[in-house]
């Protein structure tokens, strides 16, 4: 026979344990205090912000930094290029598309030094790091500044170089501008002979692309050299007396030593298409403010 179970204890139990958990359960909630601290002023320490600052710009191996005070924020930094020495030929041959009388004889010319030119037309934000007011048609920061005359480009650069207690800023001179414009080609332009309209609008803001306006430095293709807007935007100064040409083979030309006109040289927004070539040459009174005039700076020690 199987033991018998007594079931009594058992109930008891249970009756026990269920009056147990109905307690719990029916019971209210306790409360529990949230207590929140906050930190004593004295045990803080007062946060900063860090001041905003523009990054430096990056100055590369063969770059020249002419540091500005002043500068707005996003404002190109004025910066050139160096140019090595070397020889090239100057001047455009007959058979040249668009040739002008003046661009001949061809002839050869030695650039006996290196030196550095600005990648950039002078900007309005950098002209007025140094001078006082804008004589601009057209306002903004990284715009050319136009409507300056040959002395006004000489009194930003004796400030320039009283600014770094030096004297090697200066125009640069005819030859070193076609020279570095063609930056090692013989051909019309520094990118080709046969150039179409389309193909130079990658190169150069003239008529043709400027809707009648200035544009921005630097929005277009460089040339191998690393400088922007040599064709358009605005004529460029160089430090010449305008004059003919000689056969001859010449070193470091400088022009003749007097004259009435200074030499420009690359033509604007408002210029025709066959302006836009290496070897053409313009003139211009140097006390009279051409509206689509401005210049870029050379530097040599």
């Amino acid at each position: 026979m199987k033991p018998t179970r007594n079931w009594m204890p058992v109930l008891l139990t249970g009756v026990v344990g269920i009056a147990v958990c109905l307690f719990v359960s029916c019971s209210p909630p306790q409360e529990v205090e949230i207590v929140q601290t906050q930190p004593s002023l004295e045990d803080t320490e007062p946060v900063q912000e860090e001041p905003q600052t523009e990054p430096a710009p990056v100055v590369g191996e063969n770059e020249k930094l002419a540091a500005l005070p002043n500068l707005p924020d996003g404002a190109l930094p004025l910066l050139l290029v160096k140019i090595p020495a070397g020889t090239f030929q100057m001047g455009s041959p007959e058979s040249e598309r668009f040739r002008e009388e003046n661009e001949g004889p061809v002839h050869p010319v030695a650039i006996s030094k290196d030196f550095y030119l600005g990648n950039y037309e002078v900007t309005q934000a950098q002209w007025l790091a140094l001078m006082e007011t804008n004589p601009s048609t057209q306002l903004g920061d990284n715009l050319p500044v136009n409507r300056v005359n040959w002395q006004d480009a000489q009194e930003f650069l004796q400030k320039l170089n009283e600014l770094f207690g030096e004297s090697g800023y200066r125009l640069p001179t005819e030859a070193e501008w076609e020279y570095a414009c063609r930056a090692g080609t013989t051909t019309a332009t520094y990118f080709g002979d046969e150039v179409t309209e389309e193909q130079m609008a990658d190169h150069a803001w003239y008529r043709g692309n400027s809707e009648g306006e200035l544009h921005p430095v630097g929005q277009l293709q460089a040339n191998a050299w690393g400088l922007f807007d040599l064709y358009g935007n605005v004529w460029e100064w160089c430090s010449d007396w305008y004059g003919p040409y000689t056969a001859d083979a010449v070193t470091d030309p400088r022009g003749p030593e007097t004259g009435e006109e200074k030499v420009f040289r690359g033509a604007s927004w408002m210029g025709r298409f066959e302006y836009l070539r290496s070897a053409d040459r313009a003139k211009f009174k140097p006390e009279n403010r051409q509206h689509t005039g401005g210049f870029r700076i050379a530097w040599s020690d």
